[in-house]
Protein backbone atom coordinates (compact mmCIF):
# COMPACT_ATOMS: atom_id res chain seq x y z
CA UNK A 1 0.00 0.00 0.00
CA UNK A 2 3.05 2.24 0.93
CA UNK A 3 4.78 1.57 -2.34
CA UNK A 4 1.42 2.61 -4.37
CA UNK A 5 0.87 5.57 -2.61
CA UNK A 6 4.74 6.54 -2.98
CA UNK A 7 3.95 6.10 -6.66
CA UNK A 8 1.00 7.86 -6.87
CA UNK A 9 2.72 10.78 -5.33
CA UNK A 10 5.43 10.77 -7.82
CA UNK A 11 3.56 10.78 -11.24
CA UNK A 12 1.16 13.65 -9.63
CA UNK A 13 4.14 15.60 -8.87
CA UNK A 14 5.85 14.91 -12.51
CA UNK A 15 2.54 15.64 -13.61
CA UNK A 16 1.76 19.08 -12.06
CA UNK A 17 5.78 20.24 -12.90
CA UNK A 18 5.05 20.00 -16.37
CA UNK A 19 2.41 21.72 -16.16
CA UNK A 20 4.48 24.54 -14.30
CA UNK A 21 7.77 24.51 -15.27
CA UNK A 22 7.26 25.29 -19.17
CA UNK A 23 10.91 26.54 -19.91
CA UNK A 24 14.69 24.57 -18.82
CA UNK A 25 16.21 27.78 -17.88
CA UNK A 26 14.66 29.53 -15.43
CA UNK A 27 17.52 32.83 -15.38
CA UNK A 28 15.18 35.40 -17.20
CA UNK A 29 17.15 38.45 -16.30
CA UNK A 30 20.40 37.12 -17.74
CA UNK A 31 21.53 39.69 -20.31
CA UNK A 32 25.02 40.34 -22.31
CA UNK A 33 26.36 43.69 -23.78
CA UNK A 34 29.02 44.92 -26.54
CA UNK A 35 30.80 47.55 -25.95
CA UNK A 36 32.93 49.32 -28.45
CA UNK A 37 34.23 53.18 -28.91
CA UNK A 38 35.40 55.46 -31.97
CA UNK A 39 37.53 59.02 -31.94
CA UNK A 40 34.39 60.65 -29.93
CA UNK A 41 31.69 57.70 -28.73
CA UNK A 42 31.31 55.15 -26.64
CA UNK A 43 28.51 52.83 -28.00
CA UNK A 44 26.90 50.46 -25.53
CA UNK A 45 24.94 47.50 -27.16
CA UNK A 46 22.27 46.10 -23.92
CA UNK A 47 20.28 43.25 -24.26
CA UNK A 48 17.90 42.57 -21.54
CA UNK A 49 14.41 40.44 -21.31
CA UNK A 50 12.15 42.28 -22.73
CA UNK A 51 9.93 41.28 -20.16
CA UNK A 52 11.80 41.74 -16.99
CA UNK A 53 12.16 44.92 -18.60
CA UNK A 54 8.48 45.17 -18.53
CA UNK A 55 8.37 44.62 -14.83
CA UNK A 56 9.96 47.91 -14.02
CA UNK A 57 8.86 50.05 -17.49
CA UNK A 58 5.13 49.87 -18.54
CA UNK A 59 5.52 48.51 -22.18
CA UNK A 60 2.23 48.11 -22.88
CA UNK A 61 2.12 44.41 -24.08
CA UNK A 62 2.03 40.98 -22.72
CA UNK A 63 3.75 37.69 -23.73
CA UNK A 64 2.71 35.83 -26.86
CA UNK A 65 1.71 39.11 -29.03
CA UNK A 66 4.16 38.95 -32.56
CA UNK A 67 7.83 40.66 -32.10
CA UNK A 68 6.61 43.75 -34.32
CA UNK A 69 4.42 45.20 -31.70
CA UNK A 70 7.32 44.18 -29.37
CA UNK A 71 9.48 46.18 -31.36
CA UNK A 72 7.02 48.96 -31.78
CA UNK A 73 6.16 49.42 -27.90
CA UNK A 74 9.91 49.64 -27.17
CA UNK A 75 9.81 52.58 -29.42
CA UNK A 76 6.63 54.50 -28.21
CA UNK A 77 7.98 53.98 -24.64
CA UNK A 78 11.72 54.68 -25.47
CA UNK A 79 12.12 57.70 -23.41
CA UNK A 80 10.39 56.03 -20.62
CA UNK A 81 13.24 53.20 -21.02
CA UNK A 82 15.96 56.24 -21.37
CA UNK A 83 14.46 57.41 -17.37
CA UNK A 84 14.65 54.48 -16.39
CA UNK A 85 18.54 53.39 -17.55
CA UNK A 86 19.64 56.96 -16.98
CA UNK A 87 20.99 56.48 -13.16
CA UNK A 88 21.56 52.39 -13.37
CA UNK A 89 23.67 52.43 -16.91
CA UNK A 90 26.39 55.16 -16.57
CA UNK A 91 29.41 56.11 -18.11
CA UNK A 92 32.38 58.15 -16.66
CA UNK A 93 34.86 59.39 -18.80
CA UNK A 94 38.37 60.95 -17.06
CA UNK A 95 35.67 60.94 -13.67
CA UNK A 96 33.53 63.21 -15.44
CA UNK A 97 30.02 61.34 -16.37
CA UNK A 98 29.17 61.60 -19.82
CA UNK A 99 25.23 61.61 -20.62
CA UNK A 100 23.90 58.99 -23.13
CA UNK A 101 21.24 58.76 -25.32
CA UNK A 102 19.15 55.54 -27.06
CA UNK A 103 20.14 55.98 -31.06
CA UNK A 104 18.31 52.74 -31.48
CA UNK A 105 15.79 49.90 -30.32
CA UNK A 106 15.18 46.94 -31.24
CA UNK A 107 13.64 43.17 -30.14
CA UNK A 108 15.83 39.92 -31.08
CA UNK A 109 14.43 36.19 -29.96
CA UNK A 110 17.04 33.75 -28.56
CA UNK A 111 16.70 30.44 -26.48
CA UNK A 112 13.09 31.17 -26.75
CA UNK A 113 12.69 34.66 -25.01
CA UNK A 114 12.46 38.41 -26.80
CA UNK A 115 15.41 40.18 -25.78
CA UNK A 116 15.30 44.00 -25.82
CA UNK A 117 18.04 45.86 -28.08
CA UNK A 118 18.82 49.21 -26.54
CA UNK A 119 21.69 51.14 -28.04
CA UNK A 120 23.03 53.78 -26.33
CA UNK A 121 25.43 56.36 -27.25
CA UNK A 122 28.23 58.17 -24.71
CA UNK A 123 30.04 61.38 -25.93
CA UNK A 124 33.62 60.86 -25.10
CA UNK A 125 35.39 63.81 -26.90
CA UNK A 126 37.95 66.57 -25.81
CA UNK A 127 38.38 64.17 -22.62
CA UNK A 128 41.85 64.11 -22.18
CA UNK A 129 43.56 60.51 -21.40
CA UNK A 130 40.04 59.43 -21.58
CA UNK A 131 39.97 56.82 -18.36
CA UNK A 132 36.58 54.69 -18.57
CA UNK A 133 34.58 53.55 -16.12
CA UNK A 134 31.05 52.25 -16.54
CA UNK A 135 28.87 51.65 -13.46
CA UNK A 136 26.16 48.82 -14.33
CA UNK A 137 22.67 49.08 -11.72
CA UNK A 138 19.99 47.77 -13.62
CA UNK A 139 17.85 45.39 -11.93
CA UNK A 140 19.32 44.70 -8.95
CA UNK A 141 17.07 46.73 -6.53
CA UNK A 142 13.84 46.92 -8.37
CA UNK A 143 13.61 43.38 -10.19
CA UNK A 144 16.07 41.04 -9.50
CA UNK A 145 19.41 40.78 -7.28
CA UNK A 146 20.47 38.04 -8.97
CA UNK A 147 20.37 39.22 -12.47
CA UNK A 148 24.14 39.41 -14.13
CA UNK A 149 25.30 40.95 -17.53
CA UNK A 150 27.91 39.50 -19.64
CA UNK A 151 29.69 42.16 -21.06
CA UNK A 152 31.85 42.13 -24.62
CA UNK A 153 34.33 44.32 -24.79
CA UNK A 154 36.74 46.30 -27.45
CA UNK A 155 37.85 49.88 -26.10
CA UNK A 156 41.31 50.93 -27.48
CA UNK A 157 43.81 49.10 -27.51
CA UNK A 158 41.68 46.64 -24.83
CA UNK A 159 39.59 43.40 -25.39
CA UNK A 160 37.83 41.23 -23.25
CA UNK A 161 35.05 39.85 -21.04
CA UNK A 162 33.45 41.14 -18.10
CA UNK A 163 30.30 40.27 -15.75
CA UNK A 164 28.09 42.65 -13.94
CA UNK A 165 26.39 41.75 -11.23
CA UNK A 166 24.99 42.65 -7.44
CA UNK A 167 28.32 42.40 -5.99
CA UNK A 168 30.43 44.30 -8.70
CA UNK A 169 28.94 46.97 -10.19
CA UNK A 170 31.93 49.06 -11.51
CA UNK A 171 34.08 48.46 -14.64
CA UNK A 172 37.24 50.21 -15.11
CA UNK A 173 38.77 49.45 -18.23
CA UNK A 174 41.93 48.16 -18.40
CA UNK A 175 41.93 47.68 -14.68
CA UNK A 176 40.82 44.36 -14.25
CA UNK A 177 42.63 41.35 -12.71
CA UNK A 178 43.12 37.76 -14.01
CA UNK A 179 41.67 36.50 -10.79
CA UNK A 180 38.68 38.29 -10.35
CA UNK A 181 38.07 37.50 -14.11
CA UNK A 182 38.35 33.75 -13.16
CA UNK A 183 36.15 34.15 -10.00
CA UNK A 184 33.64 35.88 -12.19
CA UNK A 185 33.57 32.88 -14.97
CA UNK A 186 33.95 30.24 -12.92
CA UNK A 187 30.77 31.45 -11.24
CA UNK A 188 28.82 32.26 -14.18
CA UNK A 189 29.43 28.59 -15.45
CA UNK A 190 28.48 27.18 -12.01
CA UNK A 191 25.14 28.98 -11.95
CA UNK A 192 24.17 28.25 -15.21
CA UNK A 193 24.32 24.68 -14.51
CA UNK A 194 22.34 25.25 -11.06
CA UNK A 195 19.21 27.10 -13.23
CA UNK A 196 19.36 24.94 -16.33
CA UNK A 197 16.93 22.34 -15.46
CA UNK A 198 17.53 20.67 -18.69
CA UNK A 199 20.81 20.19 -17.83
CA UNK A 200 20.25 19.18 -14.26
CA UNK A 201 18.18 16.41 -15.50
CA UNK A 202 20.51 15.08 -18.00
CA UNK A 203 22.93 14.26 -15.41
CA UNK A 204 20.43 12.89 -12.94
CA UNK A 205 19.66 10.43 -15.20
CA UNK A 206 22.56 9.50 -16.03
CA UNK A 207 23.53 8.71 -12.13
CA UNK A 208 20.24 6.94 -11.91
CA UNK A 209 21.22 4.62 -15.05
CA UNK A 210 24.11 3.83 -13.19
CA UNK A 211 24.89 1.45 -10.73
CA UNK A 212 28.27 1.84 -9.01
CA UNK A 213 29.98 4.85 -8.46
CA UNK A 214 32.31 3.26 -11.32
CA UNK A 215 29.50 3.55 -13.51
CA UNK A 216 28.92 7.14 -12.67
CA UNK A 217 32.54 8.46 -13.09
CA UNK A 218 32.49 6.85 -16.49
CA UNK A 219 29.43 8.25 -17.95
CA UNK A 220 30.59 11.90 -16.35
CA UNK A 221 33.92 11.48 -18.07
CA UNK A 222 32.97 10.83 -21.08
CA UNK A 223 29.96 13.15 -21.02
CA UNK A 224 32.64 16.22 -19.73
CA UNK A 225 34.99 15.45 -22.13
CA UNK A 226 32.47 15.75 -25.18
CA UNK A 227 30.99 18.73 -23.75
CA UNK A 228 34.31 20.45 -23.22
CA UNK A 229 34.76 19.52 -26.73
CA UNK A 230 32.41 21.48 -28.44
CA UNK A 231 32.07 24.19 -25.71
CA UNK A 232 35.53 25.06 -26.88
CA UNK A 233 35.01 24.56 -30.15
CA UNK A 234 31.57 27.08 -30.10
CA UNK A 235 33.01 29.58 -28.23
CA UNK A 236 35.92 29.76 -30.58
CA UNK A 237 33.70 30.16 -33.58
CA UNK A 238 35.35 26.63 -35.07
CA UNK A 239 31.63 25.41 -34.89
CA UNK A 240 28.41 27.40 -35.30
CA UNK A 241 24.91 25.69 -34.95
CA UNK A 242 21.83 27.49 -34.38
CA UNK A 243 20.55 27.30 -30.87
CA UNK A 244 16.81 26.38 -33.15
CA UNK A 245 18.57 23.18 -33.84
CA UNK A 246 20.57 22.40 -30.42
CA UNK A 247 17.80 23.54 -28.05
CA UNK A 248 15.59 20.49 -29.12
CA UNK A 249 17.93 18.05 -29.56
CA UNK A 250 19.54 18.81 -25.79
CA UNK A 251 15.78 18.27 -24.82
CA UNK A 252 15.89 14.80 -26.74
CA UNK A 253 18.79 13.71 -25.08
CA UNK A 254 16.95 13.47 -21.41
CA UNK A 255 14.46 12.09 -22.99
CA UNK A 256 16.37 9.29 -24.45
CA UNK A 257 18.73 9.05 -21.58
CA UNK A 258 15.84 8.25 -19.73
CA UNK A 259 14.15 5.64 -21.75
CA UNK A 260 17.77 4.27 -21.87
CA UNK A 261 18.01 3.82 -17.95
CA UNK A 262 14.99 2.11 -17.98
CA UNK A 263 15.31 -0.65 -20.04
CA UNK A 264 18.83 -1.31 -21.00
CA UNK A 265 21.00 0.18 -18.45
CA UNK A 266 24.29 -2.62 -19.01
CA UNK A 267 23.77 -0.93 -23.12
CA UNK A 268 27.80 -1.46 -24.52
CA UNK A 269 26.41 1.79 -26.53
CA UNK A 270 25.57 3.85 -23.62
CA UNK A 271 28.90 5.59 -23.41
CA UNK A 272 29.35 6.46 -27.30
CA UNK A 273 25.30 7.95 -26.84
CA UNK A 274 26.46 9.88 -23.72
CA UNK A 275 28.93 11.07 -25.73
CA UNK A 276 27.29 11.82 -28.86
CA UNK A 277 24.61 13.65 -26.70
CA UNK A 278 27.29 15.16 -24.42
CA UNK A 279 28.99 17.45 -27.65
CA UNK A 280 25.52 18.82 -28.29
CA UNK A 281 25.07 20.17 -24.39
CA UNK A 282 28.57 21.82 -25.14
CA UNK A 283 27.24 23.82 -28.03
CA UNK A 284 24.37 24.71 -25.80
CA UNK A 285 26.79 25.73 -22.80
CA UNK A 286 29.03 28.26 -24.95
CA UNK A 287 25.49 29.57 -26.06
CA UNK A 288 25.34 30.97 -22.46
CA UNK A 289 29.12 32.99 -22.92
CA UNK A 290 27.97 34.95 -25.40
CA UNK A 291 31.42 36.22 -26.52
CA UNK A 292 32.03 38.36 -29.73
CA UNK A 293 35.17 39.48 -30.99
CA UNK A 294 38.62 38.14 -31.88
CA UNK A 295 39.39 35.68 -29.96
CA UNK A 296 42.33 36.86 -27.51
CA UNK A 297 44.09 34.57 -24.29
CA UNK A 298 41.59 36.44 -21.74
CA UNK A 299 38.37 35.34 -24.18
CA UNK A 300 40.45 31.54 -23.99
CA UNK A 301 40.54 32.27 -19.81
CA UNK A 302 37.08 33.19 -19.61
CA UNK A 303 36.27 29.37 -21.65
CA UNK A 304 38.61 27.89 -19.65
CA UNK A 305 36.94 29.32 -16.43
CA UNK A 306 33.61 28.97 -17.54
CA UNK A 307 34.06 25.48 -18.41
CA UNK A 308 35.29 24.79 -14.85
CA UNK A 309 32.17 26.08 -13.04
CA UNK A 310 30.19 23.68 -15.46
CA UNK A 311 32.24 20.92 -13.61
CA UNK A 312 32.00 22.32 -10.46
CA UNK A 313 28.19 22.59 -10.92
CA UNK A 314 28.00 18.75 -12.36
CA UNK A 315 30.12 17.43 -9.09
CA UNK A 316 27.55 19.28 -6.62
CA UNK A 317 24.48 17.53 -8.01
CA UNK A 318 26.18 14.12 -8.28
CA UNK A 319 27.60 14.56 -4.41
CA UNK A 320 24.07 15.01 -3.09
CA UNK A 321 21.82 12.64 -5.96
CA UNK A 322 24.38 9.64 -5.57
CA UNK A 323 24.47 9.24 -1.53
CA UNK A 324 20.46 9.48 -1.57
CA UNK A 325 20.22 7.03 -4.62
CA UNK A 326 22.53 4.41 -2.76
CA UNK A 327 20.44 4.76 0.39
CA UNK A 328 16.78 4.37 -1.52
CA UNK A 329 18.41 1.20 -3.15
CA UNK A 330 18.08 -0.68 -0.15
CA UNK A 331 14.40 -0.78 0.00
CA UNK A 332 12.97 -3.20 -2.01
CA UNK A 333 10.38 -0.20 -3.58
CA UNK A 334 13.50 1.47 -4.78
CA UNK A 335 13.11 0.14 -8.21
CA UNK A 336 9.32 1.63 -8.23
CA UNK A 337 10.35 4.92 -7.45
CA UNK A 338 13.15 5.45 -9.42
CA UNK A 339 10.70 4.24 -12.19
CA UNK A 340 8.53 6.52 -11.82
CA UNK A 341 11.75 9.37 -11.30
CA UNK A 342 13.29 8.29 -14.44
CA UNK A 343 9.84 8.44 -16.47
CA UNK A 344 8.87 11.75 -15.34
CA UNK A 345 12.57 13.11 -17.02
CA UNK A 346 11.57 11.61 -20.15
CA UNK A 347 8.37 13.27 -20.01
CA UNK A 348 9.80 16.58 -19.08
CA UNK A 349 12.45 15.87 -21.99
CA UNK A 350 9.91 15.31 -24.58
CA UNK A 351 7.79 17.91 -23.58
CA UNK A 352 10.68 20.67 -24.09
CA UNK A 353 11.90 18.78 -27.39
CA UNK A 354 8.06 19.35 -29.01
CA UNK A 355 7.91 22.98 -26.83
CA UNK A 356 11.67 23.64 -28.79
CA UNK A 357 10.82 22.19 -32.31
CA UNK A 358 7.97 24.02 -32.58
CA UNK A 359 8.57 27.30 -31.01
Amino acid sequence: MVKWALAFVCIWATVLSVSVVTYAHTDNSEGHSRVTADNDTLHYELFIDFFELGRVVDLGVTPGVPQNELKKALQTKQTDVADYLESRLEVFVDGAKSEGHIVNTDVEKYLEREYAHITIDFPTSGRGSKSIQINYSIFFEDNDPMHRNIVNYELGGDKGQFIFNAGTREFHVGNGTILGQISRFVQLGFHHILIGYDHILFVIALVLGSRKIGDVLKVITVFTLAHSLTLGFTALKLVDIPAKIVEPLIALSIAFVAVESLFSQNSKYRLWAVFGFGLIHGIGFAGALKLTGDITMKSLLSILSFNVGVEAGQALIILLLFPILLLIRRFRWSGMVQGVATTGIAVFGLVWYFQRFLS
